[in-house]
This record gives structure tokens, sequence and C-alpha cells, in this order.
């Protein structure tokens, strides 16, 4: 399958090219009239350049508390937290500045910003105001409007935009290209090379032609004039992004060095910019790769080299080198990455769970706790705080912050509200809140219909108790149909079914539970010689007894308690 390195750029990247000129209107149009708080921004500015990111916010706050309608300080606030890749903060910052006044540049920053985010339909919304508003580039307004339409699932109406101003506009490379994209998405092929051959064969400087045109030749199978164009843009328009494509079509040939060796040229680029290199090696880190965890490191080094103060490039090295198992590393660059952007929930998230991976339970609680100096009351972070107290057996703690999370979880997404109730539920079982903990399962589960660990915990739980076995049975059933092959699950379907005296398909699912689990844990055996007891299969449970004996049981009592069994040569309570 495609990896399509060009495709996906091309429809969010190359209207970020041609609205590239608009944004221009930032630095021409602003008026450089005084303020009475000019001095006061001035100041803002020397704090900003010190690195003071957060007193450069407060700041700027100051400013507006004294001149609510300044709305170049909300601009101001937009482009700051933009830059920190804060993008929900740019765009509350950006429609405080459109209330104010609707400037050419605040609605261009918005749709930008709405695009950043993925989400066309907002984007749309302010493009269309500009359009009404900005005479001077009618013909790239409406290329970008065409993108954001296709980009935003509305493939139909963007053709029919296209071939429209097709009609009306004068022919242009740049039009043409965007059509383009139209025509490879809906498989017209021949309607694609029909409108940029003509183009490449003048040799147009527009890098984009050469990629969509080597495109529609490899969809037709004709590899051999796909790469013969791809090679002729990357000479006649000396755009180093084309490097991408070439190593795509190297990889479809089954040439994988030369492919690499192409993607290697594309990450060294100092003109590629960074999201178009992180995106790629994003999808690289994915389970169908076509590069080694290696080539993946290398140009993880090379994306740091080439963009060293990006705090997503030491993100993006951390993540490489979790997956070599090089964890100690790893951390190394995530701290580097959350000191470079503290405001970077994800690189706190990936750092904490990496502390919780390595056992280092203290630690993720301290960096949770110095995260949230930045972030207060960040659901993610609580959340994972919550989860160091826990696996540290501090319940209290863990209680205390998963319910923060909770209570700061209200605009989250459904996943991460559902893992919050299912952390909540394992936390109140502890507490032996058994109520409260079946209520934060069931939630868990009716906000994330995919959600196997709550609805495994919560078969199990119920299970040990021997309540509302049929409910049980269900959830742990789902479970399994939902991850197969995993042990846990496995384990936990055979002990309901044992629960409910069910001992022959019991045995079935412990015995899929010890195939797929590598080694067996001292639970899963002594689980697996219950069942065997209870088929009157003595000889082999008192095997599995001893086996989860010398395993390492996790508490006297479970000790005691297999010691009985083997002692008796039958099942104890």
């Amino acid at each position: 399958m495609r990896l399509n390195f060009l495709d996906k750029r091309v429809v969010l990247g190359f209207v970020g090219f041609l609205f590239g000129t608009v944004g221009l209107v930032q630095a021409q149009s602003l008026e450089k009239k005084s303020k009475p708080y000019d001095a006061r921004l001035k100041n803002v500015q020397e704090i900003l350049k010190q690195g003071k990111i957060g007193p450069g916010v407060d700041s700027l706050d100051a400013i507006l508390a004294d001149y609510p309608k300044a709305d170049e300080i909300y601009f101001t606030k937009a482009i700051l937290f933009a830059q920190m890749r804060n993008q929900d903060a740019a765009i509350d910052a950006i429609k405080a500045a459109l209330e104010i006044q609707q400037k050419p540049e605040y609605l261009s920053f918005a749709v930008d910003a709405f695009k950043s985010k993925n989400d066309a339909d907002s984007a749309l919304i302010y493009l269309d105001k500009l359009i009404n508003i900005d005479e001077n580039n009618t013909a790239s307004l409406k290329r970008e409007r065409i993108m954001l339409l296709f980009n935003g699932g509305y493939k139909d109406v963007a053709l029919e935009y296209f071939l429209k101003t097709k009609e009306i506009e004068t022919p242009s490379d740049t039009l043409d290209m965007v059509g383009s994209v139209l025509l490879n998405d809906a498989g017209d092929y021949n309607a694609v090379i029909g409108l940029l051959k003509p183009w490449a064969d003048k040799g147009t400087k527009l890098a984009q032609v050469y990629g969509q045109l080597a495109q529609a030749y490899n969809l037709s199978k004709n590899s051999k004039l796909a790469l013969e164009y791809i090679n002729k843009g990357i000479q006649t328009s000396q755009e180093d992004f084309l490097y991408f494509d070439l190593a795509d079509l190297y990889r479809l040939d089954k040439k994988n060095k030369l492919s690499f060796d192409a993607l290697k040229k594309g990450f060294q680029s100092k003109k590629i910019d960074f999201g178009d290199k992180n995106r790629i090696i994003m999808t690289l880190m994915g389970p169908k790769s076509p590069y080694s965890n290696a080539q993946l490191l290398e140009l993880a080094n090379i994306l740091v080299e080439v963009h060293p103060r990006i705090a997503e490039s030491h993100m993006a090295k951390g993540q490489v080198l979790w997956l070599n198992e090089d964890k100690t590393a790893a951390q190394s660059s995530l701290a580097v990455a959350v000191s470079m952007n503290p405001y970077q929930i994800d690189a706190w998230r990936m750092l904490m769970s990496l502390d919780m991976d390595k056992g280092e339970f203290d630690q993720a609680i301290a960096h949770g706790g110095e995260a949230l100096h930045y972030v207060a009351n960040n659901s993610t972070i609580l959340y994972f705080t919550s989860m160091a107290y826990l696996m540290k057996k501090d319940t209290e703690n863990s209680r205390k912050f998963m319910e923060a999370a909770l209570n700061n979880a209200q605009d989250e997404t459904p996943f991460l509200q559902a893992n919050i109730y299912g952390g909540l539920g394992d936390i109140y079982n502890t507490l032996k809140m058994y109520k409260e903990s079946d209520a934060a399962y069931m939630e868990a589960i009716r906000l994330d219909s995919t959600n196997v660990t709550a609805m495994n915990n919560l078969a199990y739980y119920l299970s040990l108790r021997k309540e509302r076995l049929d409910e049980a049975t269900k959830y742990a059933a789902m479970a399994t149909k939902l991850q197969p092959n995993n042990g846990t699950f496995e384990d936990t379907y055979a002990w309901v079914l044992f629960a409910d005296g069910k001992y022959e398909d019991a045995l079935v699912w412990i015995q899929k539970a010890m195939k797929n689990t590598n080694p067996p844990t001292a639970v899963l055996l002594e689980h697996y010689g219950d069942i065997l007891v209870k088929l009157g299969k003595t000889g082999e449970a008192l095997k599995q007894w001893n086996l989860a004996l010398e395993k390492g049981l996790d508490s006297d009592e479970s000790k005691q308690k297999v010691k009985r069994k083997i002692e008796t040569k039958s099942y104890v309570e």
C-alpha cells in the first residue's frame, strides 16, 4: 500500500504554498500608528527574545486588561501561541482579535490555524469572509477554497467549483495543479496527464505539477514516465520536497535502498518545512513501515540536526529511540522537547508514559507536577499523574488526581474521558467502592465502545465477586473479540466462565491464554490449575500450582492460598 509521502502534503500543504502570499499582508497592512501601549509591547518583545514565554504572555494579558480593544495584542498572542504549537490558544486569541476588527491578516491567520487542526469547515468560514474583503488575491483564494472543500470531504463540490473557476480564470499551472489533486483522487489519471503534461513539458517551475503528474503516471502503471518526470521536476524546479515523491516511487518499485537515499535527501533539506518531515516520520513509525528501526533513527537524527530548535523534532527522536528500546536516551530527547516548549502536552504525556514504562513512578509524578505548572488543570497530565500514583500503590493521591482529571475533562474527547472513567474504575475497585467502580467502567464503555480494558476489568472484578455473571460474560467476550489473541483478556474470559461453573468452556479459553502469554504469569498458572482440578485433572493442576509458586505470587496471602490448594489437592476460595 502506498505511504503517499506526497498526497496528504499536497492536500494540506500546497494550499499553504498558495495562501502564503496572502499571509504577507500581515507584514504590509499593519498600520504604523502610535498606540498608548507601544512601549509596553516593545518590552514584551524583549522578554520573549530571552525565551521567557510565560512572563511574555502574562505581560500581553496585562496590556489587554488596560486596553481590552487592542486587537493587535490579541493577534500578537495568537502568533505567539501558534509558534509554541498551542493551536487551541492561538485560535481563541485570533477569534478575540476578529471580534474587535475583521482585518485580512487576522482572517488569514484564522484560516491557517484551523487548517493546522484539520478543521476545514471552520477554515472555510473564515476564508469566505476573506474572499469578500480581499480583492487583490482572488485567484489564490479560490484555489485555497477548492482545496479546503476537498480536504473537508466535499469532493464533488470541490470539483464543481474547480471546473467553474477554470472557465472564468486565466489558464495557469497553479489552478490546473489544484484540479489534478481532485482528479487523481477520483481516479481520472488521463485527465490529470492531459492537464499537467503540457506544463511539465514547458518546464514549469511549479514543483507540485511534476509530483502530481508522476503520481498519475504511476497509478496508470507507467513507472518509467513517473520517474522521468519526477527527476525532471527536481532539476527544473530545484524543490527538494520532490525527493519524497522519488522515494515513494522507488519504494513501490521495491528499490528500498534508492528509496531511503531519496528520503534522506529530503530530510537533509533546510528548504522543506519541518511539518512535512514530521508527518512522514510519524507515518513510518507505524506497523507497516518499509524501513528498519535503525533507518528511522537515522532520519530522526537528521531531523534534530536540521531543526534543532523545534521541540517536536526532539519528540520524534524520543519516539524512535523508544521504538529502538533505548529508553534512557528516549527520556533525554523528550526532556529536551519539554524544556524547549513546556506547553507541549503530548511531549509531557510521552515522557511520563516512558517514566512509568521504566518503573520510575516518582519521576513520572515529578514530571506531572512540572507540567501542571505550565498547563494547570490539564486533564491529560492529571490522568497520567494519577496513573503514576496508582502504579506506586498510592491510591488516595491517585484518586485525587483522577477525579481532578474528570472535573477538567468536559471539553476533552470521548476517548480521553473514557480512559479517565476506566482509571476511576480501577481506583474505586482498589478502595472497595464496588458500586462506584462498576458505574465508572460502564461509563467508560458508553463513551468508547471499543474500550477493551474497561470491559476486561469490569468482567474480571464482577467474576471475583460472583456478581452479574451474565453481564461479565458479555463484556469478557466482547474484549476478546475486539482484541483477539490477548492472553490477559482470554484469562479473564476463562475466569468468568469458571465463576459461572462452565469449566469445559473455561478450559478452552485458559489454554488460549497460556498460548498467547509468554512467559505465563503466576496468576494465569494458578487459574489454569483451578480449572484443571474442577475437571478432575488433579495431577496436571498440581503441576500448574507449583509453577505458580515458583513464578512468585504478588502477596503472602496468595502464596498461602496456593499452598493450601497443593496440600488439599483441591480448589480453595
